[in-house]
């Protein structure tokens, strides 16, 4: 089979289709890198968002109604304790009523902390998200490295 080499195909030889290839290979890592890195940074700010907007849901509904269903609750035992006849001042009614309170406080302290771990973790998802993005951009810059070298040594022979 005879090829002919004809007009523009004298000028291109396979080096410059080699280098070409590696520089736009090269070009397309740091695109992706860059693509997956914006990608993880808006799931990290969603994630940290969520983690504000379950924080304030607590803090704005589920506290103040965990403290009213409380206060609710020592009333109706106070009321029974005074019902039943004992002396509240002293004994055995009174150390209930405190006993009571006591694990009132001690429920919302474990629902405090609770909110606090919570949000704790998912403030460290989203970090883990942005962390995860610098990578992702990293691995764009350092696979595009070895492209460019490439098409250098493809293009000297």
């Amino acid at each position: 089979m005879d090829l002919t080499i004809t007009g523009w195909q004298r000028y291109i030889n396979m080096a410059w289709i080699t280098a070409l290839g590696s520089i736009a290979a090269a070009q397309a890592s740091i695109q992706i890198g860059k693509y997956n890195a914006e990608l993880f940074n808006q799931q990290a700010a969603y994630q940290n968002a969520k983690a504000l907007q379950q924080r304030e849901v607590y803090n704005q509904l589920d506290r103040p109604r965990l403290i009213k269903q409380q206060n609710r609750d020592y009333s109706n035992f106070f009321v029974q304790s005074l019902m039943s006849g004992a002396e509240v001042a002293t004994g055995s009614a009174y150390e209930s009523l405190l006993e009571f309170q006591v694990n009132q406080k001690t429920d919302l302290d474990i629902a405090d902390y609770n909110e606090n771990i919570d949000f704790i973790d998912a403030r460290n998802q989203s970090l883990l998200l942005e962390a995860k993005g610098k990578s992702e951009a990293f691995k764009g810059r350092a696979l595009a490295g070895p492209e460019y070298i490439k098409a250098g040594a493809s293009l000297l022979g």
